[in-house]
């Protein structure tokens, strides 16, 4: 088994990477949501216990062996069902400290991928715990390496070699297996994508942001615009939360500073040079919520901005009652259903920081509780 682990920015990109391939289901999770954009509310709600915490998420695949015929050792396949490969997740999330007993755990989804001959799994996580603590990040790759070696037992799979003698000495010490050690260092991403032939992402986005700054748009019409395009766009905020009117772009996993692309492309190149609108009383809610994952959407003739915003906290909800301002009854009726669908350490979390935007939608779980109870007994 190989075991690949990345610490991602953003939520809504990974899940929209993840969830928007051909075939792609959902085996496990914890929360409620089915879609990209449910899911990035959801975790959006730990992620405001932690503003400062960058690389929130954590983003592993898990990936088992296969070889056609035409492999010198021959034609070689290995299979998991998906009751098995939640199980290799749960395992592997316990066992680097993602899941714990009440709230001391992560939210988390794990999916499926059909779009290749080797069977693997995706698992998108929060690194910050429902009781806001993080999960550490110290020595993780050789960790998780030890982690897959002792699944790889566990499920009768076949052993894949180990990074260095010493992680192989550290599954011999912690679980009594042998492992041998590769000969091959991996590849870095520059080396994989140098002899690509395809633009450097820093051309694709000054591309983009040329098609989409042509008729000079406000701010919040060019963050929806970017957004549509796959582009995420990342506000700079002082120690105080305020918006330092500085900006950042990332596309395909890379991140490039506005200046960087050239000074047309910083927030203060833009207005000047390519022509944007800025007014901080319009633009700061879409501003805030790029920030936190959210997508802009613009209302159909584009003349007002409509940024979805969370709903108000408990305390807010009932001085609004109290002032006869009443939620709409469909929504309440949907909000019921929806919290009802999900796990009770989520509605005590929920019930901790504030329930995300209502929406509907059942998720196939196959793990639980006496499930996560059982490996900590273990």
């Amino acid at each position: 088994m190989i075991g690949k682990q990345f610490k991602n920015q953003s939520f809504r990109s990974t899940l929209d990477y993840v969830l928007g391939k051909e075939k792609a289901t959902i085996i496990d999770s914890n929360m409620g949501g089915t879609t990209p954009r449910q899911l990035a509310k959801e975790f959006g709600a730990a992620r405001r216990m932690r503003p400062l915490l960058q690389r929130a998420c954590a983003h592993v695949i898990l990936s088992i062996p296969h070889r056609d015929a035409s492999h010198e050792k021959g034609e070689y396949h290995e299979h998991l069902n998906d009751e098995q490969y939640a199980e290799v997740a749960q395992r592997w999330l316990f066992e680097m400290k993602f899941l714990g007993e009440g709230l001391n755990q992560s939210q988390y989804v794990i999916a499926r991928h059909h779009d290749t001959d080797h069977e693997h799994i995706h698992i998108i996580a929060s690194r910050i715990r429902m009781d806001s603590s993080v999960v550490s990040d110290s020595w993780d790759y050789r960790r998780s390496e030890v982690v897959v070696r002792q699944l790889e037992k566990q499920f009768g799979l076949s052993a894949a070699p180990c990074s260095s003698e010493r992680v192989a000495t550290q599954v011999q010490q912690e679980y009594g297996i042998k492992a041998t050690v590769t000969d091959r260092r991996a590849q870095t991403q520059k080396q994989k994508h140098h002899a690509s032939n395809k633009p450097p992402v820093t051309q694709l986005l000054a591309d983009i942001i040329d098609e989409a700054t042509l008729d000079q748009p406000t701010v919040t019409e060019l963050i929806s615009r970017l957004q549509q395009h796959g582009v995420l766009v990342h506000p700079q905020f002082s120690s105080r939360g305020l918006f330092k009117e500085a900006i950042a772009f990332e596309m395909n996993g890379v991140k490039v500073a506005g200046n960087r692309l050239g000074s047309a492309y910083s927030f203060p190149g833009l207005q000047k040079k390519r022509g944007i609108s800025y007014d901080p009383e319009r633009d700061l809610p879409a501003i805030h919520a790029c920030a936190a994952g959210d997508l802009v959407e613009l209302l159909p003739d584009a003349t007002e901005q409509l940024v979805e915003v969370s709903p108000p906290s408990e305390e807010v909800a009932t001085a609004m009652s109290t002032t006869g301002v009443d939620a709409a009854p469909q929504e309440a009726i949907q909000q019921q259903n929806y919290a009802s669908s999900i796990s009770p350490i989520i509605r005590l979390f929920w019930h901790k920081v504030g329930q995300p935007k209502t929406y509907s939608g059942e998720v196939r779980r196959i793990r639980s509780r006496r499930h996560i109870r059982a490996m900590t007994e273990a």
